[in-house]
């Protein structure tokens, strides 16, 4: 315990800092109240989780959701630089994890853009990580996107997915792929370097991450597509708590009310409890809030404290965002999960 404080202390005291000035209750409550994007960016302006995201809008003729979003990403990749400042040098490889993310969402987002026939919009990506970010916003085709990514985790996947014809690859097989090559890497990298309660926590943090995810994907099977047989290839390849016979059995239920009703006898029982599919992912949501929360308010110092923090900011980046946009179109927006996450 002792080495954990000399070794993490001053990691988890500045972790905790950078949560305690966090958005509140009332905060997304006033946000929510506001008439305009401008609005918006002006409230954050005077917040200390955002002010340096908003007062980089400062004196800009015309702030829209993309712009303020685009701030707002701008201040969770500093929040990371500043954290890393008191990262050991073994735990680099770990906490690459957001820049690795922020890869396959960049990929991922140049793949549909691709489908669709657009254009890059405007520069939406930074230049950490090991993505050629100029090549992949001015891609025109998949060999172009495979070569920007050439020295990423990804690259080895992206090969594979390489249509014979030349087009381009299913997106919903895409997306497997790169989360399952991500998963790899992180639980090489946790086995490897890790052991102990500090491995014990990773590898549950990244395991419910999977079973949770699957059982998603395995919800909106049911519902969207009943007509469907074979659920397996749009898995991830891992289990935790979920073992593969259940994963079978799960896929093999007739419908929705039969999964539910097989996962009364899982350690996910409650999770998502008289919830219906369209809830599913803010259940999702709500256990990795908490399981984050728990390991950052409570947990002993160990590079966890870095990895809980980043998670909870991405996860108020989301709300946030979610915020925005009811307010840019002016529909009502719930508050439920900004009100977990603010109390």
């Amino acid at each position: 315990m002792i080495r954990a404080f000399m070794d993490y202390g001053a990691l988890a005291t500045k972790a905790k800092a950078l949560y305690g000035k966090r958005l509140r209750q009332e905060d997304y409550t006033r946000i929510a109240a506001l008439h305009s994007v401008a609005e918006v960016g002006e409230y954050l302006r005077g917040h200390p989780a955002w002010a340096a995201a908003a007062r980089r809008l400062s004196g800009s003729a015309f702030v829209g959701r993309i712009e303020l979003e685009l701030a707002l990403r701008e201040q969770l990749r500093s929040d990371y630089l500043s954290i890393c400042h008191f990262v050991p040098r073994r735990d680099r490889a770990l906490m690459e994890f957001p820049v690795l993310l922020h890869e396959q969402r960049a990929i991922l987002y140049t793949l549909r853009r691709l489908q669709a026939g657009q254009a890059m919009d405007a520069p939406r990506y930074n230049g950490l990580g090991r993505l050629d970010w100029k090549a992949l916003c001015s891609c025109s085709d998949w060999e172009g996107l495979a070569a920007a990514a050439a020295d990423t985790i990804y690259a080895p996947a992206l090969r594979r997915l390489s249509p014979p014809d030349g087009g381009l690859p299913d997106y919903t097989a895409a997306e497997v792929l790169l989360h399952s090559v991500y998963f790899s890497h992180m639980y090489r990298i946790i086995h490897r370097n890790y052991t102990g309660e500090t491995q014990r926590v990773l590898l549950r943090s990244y395991g419910e991450q999977i079973d949770l995810l699957n059982l998603i994907h395995i919800l909106r099977l049911k519902a969207f597509f009943p007509q469907m047989r074979d659920y397996l290839p749009l898995l991830f390849p891992f289990n935790y708590r979920l073992r593969p016979e259940l994963i079978r059995a799960l896929c093999a239920a007739s419908d929705v009310d039969g999964v539910f009703t097989l996962l009364q006898g899982t350690p996910y029982a409650g999770t998502f409890a008289h919830n219906g599919v369209a809830e599913v992912e803010e259940s999702y949501r709500r256990v990795f809030y908490t399981f984050n929360r728990r390991q950052l308010v409570s947990g002993p110092p160990s590079i966890y404290a870095a990895a809980a923090y980043l998670n909870l900011k991405e996860l108020e980046l989301q709300v946030l965002v979610g915020v925005v946009e009811a307010v840019k179109y002016g529909v009502p927006c719930d508050l439920t999960l900004a009100r977990l996450m603010g109390a």
